[in-house]
Order: structure tokens, then C-alpha cells, then sequence
């Protein structure tokens, strides 16, 4: 990833939650990665969905336990 100059990843977080006890949390939304195409050579970009998972540490900082993301449209908002 270093080595490619088309590198770019982002996230865009629609639903943001942290448990009751506040030790788990988790960010659900769009992400989107450029990158170059290793047979054209030219940059391509994806779209798609993606979840984080994250647990408090004892010093109080938040470290992500898991991750997924996926190709495709982003999924409609929640209804609530």
C-alpha cells in the first residue's frame, strides 16, 4: 500500500453505538479505497460497507476487535 501513489481509504460512519456498560462500541457505514490497478496500471476505486468493533482498554483508550467490509452499495439507513 505504501508503494502505490493512488493509496487512499475512507470511511464515512452512519451509526455510531456504545453498549449499556460502555466497554464495546461499534461505527457501521460507506467506506471507499483507490488503488492502482495492478494489469491497466491505472487507478480503480471501490465502494461499499464496512463495521468496526471496538473495546475500551484499561488506560481508557479504544482499540478496533474486528473489522469487515464489503463491496457493493452502502445498506439504507436504519429505520428507527
Amino acid at each position: 500500500m505504501a508503494e502505490d501513489a493512488n493509496f487512499s481509504l475512507t470511511f464515512q460512519a452512519a451509526r455510531v453505538e456504545v453498549s449499556k456498560g460502555g466497554d464495546y462500541g461499534y461505527t457501521q457505514g460507506a467506506c471507499t479505497i483507490t488503488m492502482t490497478d495492478t494489469k491497466s496500471k491505472k487507478p480503480m476505486k471501490d465502494s461499499g460497507s464496512y463495521v468496526t468493533v471496538y473495546k475500551k482498554q484499561a488506560d481508557g483508550s479504544w482499540k478496533a476487535v474486528s473489522d469487515i467490509a464489503s463491496s457493493g452499495p452502502p445498506p439504507a439507513p436504519a429505520k428507527k
